[in-house]
């Protein structure tokens, strides 16, 4: 086989897998997320924690919950990891941080769309 059909296979096998938390998702929160948005009450910006499923998909206020299990649309992290405004964009710009990767925001999106669950 050539090397583009073997990477174009394996491409395929990893978007069947199914995404886990731990494996997947939690690094990214963790190296990304939480230091605003974490068990740290003194360094927390906002309501939104994204350490624990409980707290990742209370309400918000005004309709707005930070994980909504299989809708991205109503996903307030993923709108704001994907958003093209840099004053709205996650990780935030204004402080210095880069977008995530598309690997990343690929990753949320399937974990969010499975059903986001945290296990």
């Amino acid at each position: 086989m050539n090397r583009i059909l073997l990477v174009v296979l394996w491409m395929g096998a990893a978007l069947a897998q199914p995404v886990e938390f731990n494996r997947d998702i939690r690094p990214i929160l963790s190296d990304r997320c939480f230091g605003c948005h974490g068990p740290d009450a003194a360094n927390r910006k906002l309501a939104l924690r994204l350490d624990s499923e409980a707290e990742a998909k209370k309400d918000l206020g005004r309709g707005r919950f930070g994980v909504v299990a299989g809708d991205v649309s109503k996903s307030l992290v993923y709108q704001r990891v994907t958003s093209t405004n840099t004053a709205l964009r996650m990780p935030p710009q204004y402080a210095g941080h880069a977008a995530l990767p598309a690997r990343d925001i690929d990753l949320l999106k399937r974990w969010i769309e499975q059903g986001a669950v945290w296990q």
